[in-house]
């Protein structure tokens, strides 16, 4: 057996556990999401239900109340037991109705009539018993029991079709908002995974011309550049990698992290490349997704400083067109030719476009071309700052 066994099945091992704790948080998650959920349905039911047998004891109640006349306590307990009903069997055709949504539509709603009639018909003929003992306690004849179903049962049909109809309406409601909530969170988680993909993709590409520019420097014998180049190289990877991917920061820091990867490529090109920035102050907080301009520079470094034997300047412009943040990436004297180079990846400029739509949709783009003396990226986005005291850190 191989001697790096034991390691691989630890290794093994390990992604499995964070596997499963993974699981078992998103688990907990969904969970924590479905019972939120269920306690805001409860409280709407419970909320319903009181206020329409409040309103149904109200008005049963109306011409007595007017009539200005005490209630005997034979009636008051009538209406607390009409109050104690309605509430028990509204809780119980709550449950049917959340029961019969799990049937196929053509089911769900005739179950549902057919509970609420018989749970009707039901509360009819206890109200109506009520009512014969409520006659003997106030010692009047009671009424037989027929009668006073046949009266009865059409004001409970009209309830119960009332709360049923409500609650349906209501539950159905608050279904659709979850679903659009959830929709919205798998459209949100969708577009990070995507933001993620695209920035991690640039790493792999902005390492592969680094290690080919140290790698010249070694060549040609430039040992002393290659070493101050590796270092930069380390530098800058460590601050990249621990940048959040999905995050936006001020274009002070996007252009220090530009001018910190330009470090890197003056060493190789020296005098070739002549860099200018220009930002006015108030611009510096505005917000931009990260890591956006070094693919842009990266692009003139490749196609045009290194295919050129004379200096190209290399200019990165900011400015404020209303609500607008615009920013050009522009080199001149390089030629205009933008044909990919051999072993290049070809993913730069490409990259950046998504992401700008990711970030911002139809409000962010890219504009790209030649002019007539090299080549210019302008970018085009909402302008937003950063509250000062972010800005500040």
């Amino acid at each position: 057996m191989p001697h790096w066994s034991k390691a691989t099945k630890a290794d093994h091992a390990a992604t499995k556990t964070v596997g499963a704790w993974r699981r078992s948080w998103y688990s907990q998650r969904v969970h924590d999401l479905v019972s939120l959920f269920r306690r805001r349905e409860a409280v709407v039911v419970v909320v319903l239900t009181i206020l329409l047998w409040l309103v149904a004891l109200l008005l049963w109640s109306a011409r007595d109340i007017a009539s200005g006349e005490p209630f005997p306590f034979a009636y008051k307990l009538l209406l607390v037991q009409t109050f104690a009903l309605g509430l028990l069997f509204s809780a119980a055709l709550a449950g049917a109705i959340g029961l019969a949504r799990r049937l196929p539509r053509r089911w769900m709603i005739p179950v549902i009539v057919a509970v609420a009639l018989c749970i009707a018909v039901l509360h009819g003929l206890i109200d109506a018993r009520l009512l014969q003992q409520l006659a003997r306690a106030l010692h009047h004849r009671p009424p037989p029991l027929a009668e006073l179903f046949n009266v009865g049962l059409m004001p409970f049909v009209l309830i119960y079709g009332l709360y049923a109809t409500a609650l349906g309406l209501v539950q159905s409601e608050m279904a659709v908002r979850e679903r659009e909530r959830q929709l919205a969170e798998a459209r949100d988680a969708a577009q990070q995974a995507q933001l993620a993909a695209l920035r991690f993709q640039l790493n792999p590409h902005f390492l592969f011309n680094t290690l080919n520019a140290i790698s010249s420097l070694i060549v040609t014998g430039r040992n002393a550049d290659a070493e101050r180049v590796t270092v930069k190289l380390s530098d800058f990877l460590r601050l990249t990698l621990e940048a959040d991917p999905e995050a936006e920061v001020t274009l002070d820091e996007e252009l220090a992290t530009t001018q910190s990867y330009l470090d890197i490529e003056s060493a190789r090109f020296a005098d070739r490349l002549q860099l200018s920035f220009d930002c006015p102050a108030a611009l510096l907080n505005a917000y931009v997704p990260s890591f956006l301009l070094q693919p842009l520079v990266e692009n003139s470094i490749k196609y045009a400083v290194s295919t050129s034997r004379g200096p190209v300047s290399l200019e990165v412009r900011a400015r404020a067109a209303g609500e607008v943040l615009e920013i050009v990436v522009e080199d001149r004297g390089g030629g205009a030719a933008r044909m990919p180079v051999a072993g290049g990846t070809g993913v730069g400029l490409d990259n950046v476009r998504k992401r700008l739509a990711a970030f911002h949709g139809a409000a962010g783009r890219m504009e790209a071309g030649t002019t007539p003396e090299g080549y210019a990226v302008r970018l085009i986005l909402p302008l937003r700052y950063a509250p000062m005291r972010e800005a500040a850190e």
